[in-house]
């Protein structure tokens, strides 16, 4: 169990190579090899923010330097291989080759999230994490992601799907996101036109693949979206300190936003009293997860949902670098970009989905049709992430007369914090199928 502590949570996920692998060199090796070319304009930007002001210099500085130390004395040998980042021109070229680069196989293992891979040994440091919680910073990294996902949503991006038994077609990467199941583009080779037509990819027959625990009642609780419990937790505190105990969660910090206008309506909404003391479901997806959510309710949406902005690298800072994003994962729903939807139901209170971004998988959109008083029901489309999301957060209200008991059709109750996965596939023992049950209400009396 210790071993995986100390492992990225990305890496456990299946999102990047565990620790030691080859391919992990050999990416590093591509990125940072590449001889440096003319940078995007979004990349220039960023480097013109930081040498404009003299503190986020310093802590770019002071992030290089850290990360030196961590290579010099060996301590990346064996929990989390790293690269060296000695300045602010090796990672902005590495950023700006990964600008043209899908999410891809390198000897068989999945590098799926290039731009995390590269900061792995500077975005816990004490100058990394720091500049990476700016919103200055995360602003104009936004812009960079941003321009990513025109490229990953181009044809260009789609070169995974155009050859037989290499990289997405791959008889292994085949069978992990079970290739049968889904719609394509086109029934030959490219089948996807794009890297992002694959990732929104649709079920060829929803109602078989994920049918819809209860649809008609809401006492039988269901997961928006395919995925692996990460943990549950009841009695939510308004507010928390992550630094003081385990892994609470804060609900005044929750319902926040670094906009001002933003914040002041999430304030005036009042959500931080409507969920206090309430449940908390958190889950996380791999790569090869269905990357679409669906309602988990019937009732009524209160006001049209929220893409609240946030930061795309942020960790808590911890002894261990290596386990710094593992314990950060209940931390990344205060800080970072999410999505936000509140709907009302007639006979269980108020439930809310936080479709939640991690390091640059930050994007989500809602479906048009999830507006202030749309009338949804249980397996309505809900959203999906593009190329944005691998954590969905649910949270409960606190009813008096009634309990939520997280568990499965079958009756078998979920941990609390299960441990996380260990296989490449980032899938665990309770795995949370869309539209399966996840949990029921039973009366207090």
């Amino acid at each position: 169990m210790l071993q995986h502590q100390l492992i990225p949570f990305n890496m456990q996920s299946g999102w990047i190579p565990n620790p030691s692998r080859e391919s992990f060199r050999l990416f590093f090796e591509m990125i940072l090899n590449t001889e440096p070319t003319e940078l995007s304009p979004s990349i220039q930007a960023l480097r013109d923010l930081i040498l404009s002001n003299d503190v986020l210099t310093y802590l770019a500085n002071n992030a290089f330097q850290q990360n030196g130390n961590i290579v010099d004395s060996n301590q990346s040998t064996k929990e989390a291989p790293i690269p060296r980042i000695p300045d602010l021109d090796t990672l902005l070229n590495g950023f700006n080759t990964i600008l043209n680069m899908a999410p891809q196989f390198i000897n068989n293992d999945l590098v799926g999230l290039p731009f995390s891979a590269l900061v792995v040994g500077i975005d816990a440091t004490l100058g990394g994490s720091t500049l990476f919680r700016l919103p200055m910073f995360n602003d104009k990294m936004g812009a960079i992601l941003n321009e990513w996902s025109i490229f990953l949503d181009s044809t260009a991006s789609n070169s995974g799907f155009s050859v037989e038994g290499e990289q997405w077609l791959s008889y292994t990467a085949k069978k992990q996101y079970q290739f049968d199941l889904w719609k394509k583009d086109n029934e030959s080779l490219p089948y996807w036109n794009s890297w992002d037509s694959f990732f929104t990819r649709v079920f060829k027959d929803p109602a078989k693949e994920r049918p819809i625990a209860g649809p008609d009642t809401n006492q039988i609780v269901i997961c928006p979206n395919d995925g692996s419990l990460f943990c549950w937790q009841p009695q939510v505190k308004r507010k928390d300190v992550f630094w003081l105990k385990g892994m609470p969660y804060s609900l005044d910090d929750i319902f926040s936003s670094p906009d001002p206008t933003q914040d002041a309506y999430i304030k005036s909404l009042g959500l931080a009293d409507i969920f206090d003391g309430g449940y908390v479901f958190q889950t996380y997806l791999n790569p090869y997860n269905f990357h679409r959510w669906w309602v988990p309710v019937n009732g009524e949406v209160v006001f049209d949902p929220l893409v609240i902005p946030g930061c795309f690298f942020s960790k808590l800072v911890l002894p261990d670098y290596g386990g710094a994003t593992t314990a950060s994962t209940p931390y990344l729903a205060e800080v970072n970009a999410r999505g936000l939807i509140l709907i009302k139901t007639e006979d269980y209170g108020y439930i809310c989905c936080l479709p939640l971004g991690m390091s640059e998988v930050s994007t989500v959109q809602f479906d048009s049709g999830m507006v202030q008083g749309a009338q949804v029901k249980k397996g309505d489309e809900m959203g999906m992430f593009h190329y944005g999301g691998s954590s969905f957060v649910v949270i409960y209200q606190n009813l008096p007369d009634k309990q939520l008991i997280f568990m499965n059709e079958a009756g078998v109750a979920y941990p609390q914090q299960p441990p996380p996965p260990g296989s490449s596939a980032g899938a665990s023992n309770y795995g949370t199928n869309i539209g399966s049950q996840i949990g029921q209400w039973y009366c207090k009396c």
